[in-house]
């Protein structure tokens, strides 16, 4: 096993771009020696000599004052982004927090928070936490922290005012739903609340489809996945599980030890999982599987999409390469670029892009790319889709130009970036002015209205099974829902928006069930209708064979 220390890590956020690869914190020693080494070999001096100037004539010179600290980070950030899309610098403040959001624990109130409107609102008391144990709910709307207003806060600046160390207190000033602050209405509520480690779970739901099938969803790979998948997989056994269903559709990534280990238990004998290549021989590296894990022989079948990335793809790319369980989704990010994390003096990192993933066909996960920017795709809404890479057709169709490899079994599996699912299934796609309608939050705000006023009427009236059963949300909430947008004059079509009804109104119905019951409410309401889910569940047979003969 890894230490902590040299745990590698691989992620990607999709919506702020942010990409983590593969950690590994290297001694200073050690680093100062390869530096210097690449400074004699390249005459690199002179380039740091030619910066050193133009940084002091600036400095002296300049019609303004600057900053050079200012001046020098961003001089830092532009060399990188000549480099990949994966290497980035570090802040100091960063740092911390990204090591916390993979630690699988944080120290702090216990809450997950979204700003609306201006507002921070409660999205999510964590169970066991400070926040819960003082009587906080979802649905809460901080107004104000140690006395400080809230308004105008950015997310950066609630998340340093809400964490700090185990032990020391924070006062939480939230209005509720039916108490509002102006004109004469009742107070706010006021929680003194002390700090203390909050767990982070990445197995967010896992629950029996059947009498037999298991299904888990993991959400990203950090530090504690491994267990909290073990954990995960002995309930569902107890409860007569034989078939797995693992869905990894906008899993991120993660800690790729934790993909590694988790998928070390499906996989028998000593197979390579994932192996890695660098211009510097040290920093190649090759994962094996151990034999003699529980769930060797478990049928499994893999769900992905264009939100599953990195470590998501080492894991579903093994799965494929060995013939060891059919991938039903669309084809996933294409994130294969492996990072290592350098400790810089004041307290930031580099995160420098080392070496490449491959899968144990040889097959590259990494999509091409042009210095800091892909080519084509995701990261650019308004980019021409690349076919090679697409995430809302079948690429294996009439692919032409991808790499293509063979299974053991005989399988063709396709190269060049991402994994190709063996099952492609199209991911649902939504009209703009839906996607208008949740950025305006108005969705959002109609959950936790809902919440806030109906919880304990809800929940008297509706176990879990009976809400998923029995609970609908009613038509009439979209023609509201078009009236608010357009007094905030969101750029709404509503014939778009009632294209969307039905998804619309099954997600209000798995934010509310969510909120009263738990994340497995959420994914059982969302799997009602999910055509991916529907093709992986189809596939059981197939998987079976799979497992059965898998050597």
């Amino acid at each position: 096993m890894i230490s902590k220390e040299n745990m590698k890590l691989s992620f990607y956020n999709p919506k702020r771009l942010a990409f983590v690869g593969t950690v590994l914190v290297l001694t200073s020693a050690l680093l100062g020696a390869r530096i210097e080494k690449a400074f004699t070999l390249d005459n690199t001096y002179e380039e740091i000599q030619k910066y050193a100037d133009v940084l002091n004539l600036v400095q002296k010179n300049y019609v303004d004052k600057v900053d050079i600290n200012e001046l020098n980070e961003a001089a830092i950030v532009g060399m990188l982004a000549k480099l990949d899309p994966h290497s980035v610098y570090m802040p100091p403040k960063n740092v911390k927090q990204s090591a916390e959001d993979f630690e699988g624990k944080f120290e702090g109130i216990g809450v997950r928070f979204a700003m609306a409107h201006d507002s921070v609102l409660i999205d999510e008391v964590i169970p066991g936490g400070p926040s819960e144990m003082v009587g906080l709910i979802a649905g809460d709307k901080i107004y104000a922290i140690d006395g400080k207003k809230t308004t105008g806060f950015t997310e950066d600046s609630v998340v340093h005012h809400l964490r700090g160390p185990k032990g020391t207190k924070v006062t939480v000033t939230v209005a509720r739903s039916g108490m509002p602050l102006e004109s004469g209405g009742p107070k706010p509520l006021n929680f003194e609340i002390t700090r203390d480690v909050v767990p982070i779970a990445s197995v967010l739901g896992h629950f029996m489809v059947d009498g037999n099938t298991g299904y888990i969803y993991l959400s990203h790979f950090i530090q504690t996945s491994h267990e909290e998948m073990l954990s995960a997989l002995q309930e569902l056994k107890s409860q007569g599980m034989e078939k797995l269903i693992l869905d990894l559709r906008d899993n991120p990534g993660g800690y790729l030890e934790q993909a590694v280990r988790i998928a070390d238990e499906f996989i028998g004998g000593t197979k390579t999982i994932v192996f890695t290549k660098g211009r510097v021989s040290g920093f190649d590296d090759i994962d094996v599987s151990h034999p003699g894990q529980s769930y060797e022989k478990t049928p499994l079948v893999v769900l992905v999409n264009s939100g599953s990335a990195s470590a998501s793809e080492i894991f579903s790319g093994a799965m494929q390469d060995l013939d060891r369980a059919p991938i039903v989704g669309a084809t996933t990010f294409g994130k294969g670029l492996v990072q290592r994390q350098f400790p810089l003096n004041d307290g930031s990192a580099l995160r420098l892009t080392v070496s490449r993933y491959y899968t144990p066909s040889g097959r590259s996960i990494q999509r091409p790319y042009d210095g800091g920017k892909y080519k084509k795709g995701i990261q650019n809404d308004d980019a021409e889709e690349d076919d090679n890479f697409s995430h809302t057709k079948d690429v294996n169709a009439n692919d032409t130009t991808r790499p293509k490899f063979k299974t053991p079994t005989g399988r063709t599996i396709y190269g060049g970036g991402g994994i190709s699912p063996d099952y492609f299934v199209k991911e649902d796609t939504l009209t703009k002015s839906t996607l208008r309608l949740f950025a305006a939050s108005i969705p959002y705000d109609y959950v936790k209205n809902t919440i806030g006023e109906h919880a304990p009427e809800l929940k008297k009236k509706y176990t879990a099974e009976a809400f998923i059963k029995d609970f609908r949300v009613s038509e009439d909430v979209l023609k509201d829902f078009i009236e608010q947008a357009k007094a905030k004059k969101a750029d709404i079509d509503p014939k778009e928006v009632m294209a969307d009804k039905a998804w619309i109104l099954s997600r209000l119905r798995m934010d509310i069930g969510r909120q009263l019951y738990g994340e497995n409410v959420f994914f059982k309401i969302r799997l009602e209708n999910d055509k991916q889910f529907q093709k992986a569940y189809s596939l059981m047979s197939e998987a079976q064979k799979m497992a059965l003969s898998f050597k």
